[in-house]
């Protein structure tokens, strides 16, 4: 039994040497920068509470690109009623980081179709948009935004990566 538990030991530790991810083993094809976010939040009082992460990947080039792909989930509870819960494919057709953010265009899918408009009215507004500010800072770094605004407690982290 000793034997067993080693040799998957073993096992483990070479698993996790070989597949073990890193933005130089990975293949993203043209993508230039890849991006992970997540926030939380609670509406001090109101009974409502929300919360969204995902990732997007931008490529074509450093400081403008044709390609991109953003998914992320997110969810809004209400002890009021009108929760829901979704996830957003964005396909970016083309972007910049004017301003110093991620700008983007292309279109979005919902699912499960019937939140498409609770949805999307989070972000980024309709399933078709035009250089709409993602508000991802366009600098590799760890932001930590901490709180979310005035009258809400929760979190919002950031990390972004060039990768090219």
């Amino acid at each position: 039994m000793a034997l067993r538990r080693s040799v998957l030991g073993v096992l483990l530790a070479a698993s996790v040497g070989l597949f073990g991810a890193s933005p130089a083993a990975a293949d993203y094809g043209r993508e230039n920068w890849q991006i992970g976010f997540a926030g939380t939040g609670v509406a001090a009082g109101s009974g409502q509470s929300f919360g969204f992460w995902g990732w997007c990947a931008f490529g074509g080039g450093v400081t403008s690109g044709d390609t991109g792909d953003c998914n992320f989930a997110q969810y809004f509870q209400s002890t009021s009623g009108g929760s829901f819960t979704c996830h957003e494919d964005l396909d970016i057709t083309s972007w910049n980081t004017a301003g110093g953010s991620f700008h983007i265009t292309g279109t979005a899918l919902v699912t499960p179709t019937g939140t498409t408009a609770p949805c999307l009215a989070f972000f980024p507004g309709s399933s078709t948009f035009t250089n709409v500010d993602s508000g991802i800072p366009a600098a590799a770094g760890h932001y930590n935004f901490g709180g979310l605004g005035p009258g809400l407690r929760g979190e919002f982290q950031i990390q972004v990566t060039q990768l090219k």
